[in-house]
């Protein structure tokens, strides 16, 4: 099955470390390591369906809704199912994750909470009618 896995949580959610755990079959689509800007992921992702990947994970904090609708738009248009992984991670877990590791490429401990704050204000909450499934998850990684 053609699927496009869009996943949304604030920075230190977990997002990348899940995608390895349990999406490592799927083309990771990440901003630490590929595109920084929207419009250049919404291309990158446009060129991976065109080349006919099948699985593809969208690794990014996607808090707006308008981004995450493109994504979606994009994938139905090349026959894909439209699965959203939302990371319901309380800010004190992420805070503490951020300040724990030592290697991320993208995000020091100096601008975590800047970060984190634009996350939080800027989110539109994922609902079911953007997709074909939303998976909620806690910070254990477990349905919340």
């Amino acid at each position: 099955m053609k699927e496009l896995v869009i996943l949304v949580g604030m920075q230190g959610a977990g997002k990348t470390h899940y995608c390895r755990a349990v999406l490592a079959d799927y083309t990771r689509v990440s901003q630490d390591e590929g595109p920084k800007r929207f419009p250049g992921v919404l291309r990158h992702v446009r060129e991976l369906l065109e080349r006919g990947t099948r699985r593809i994970v969208i690794d990014r904090t996607n808090p707006l809704r308008h981004q995450r609708d493109a994504f979606a738009r994009l994938a139905r248009e090349f026959g894909c199912r439209v699965r959203i992984i939302y990371f319901d991670v309380p800010r004190s877990v992420c805070e503490a994750r951020i300040l724990g590791r030592t290697d991320h490429p993208t995000l020091g401990p100096d601008r975590m909470r800047e970060a984190i704050d634009r996350y939080v204000h800027s989110l539109d909450v994922p609902t079911e009618a953007e997709c074909d499934e939303l998976v909620v998850l806690d910070a254990d990684h477990e349905p919340a």
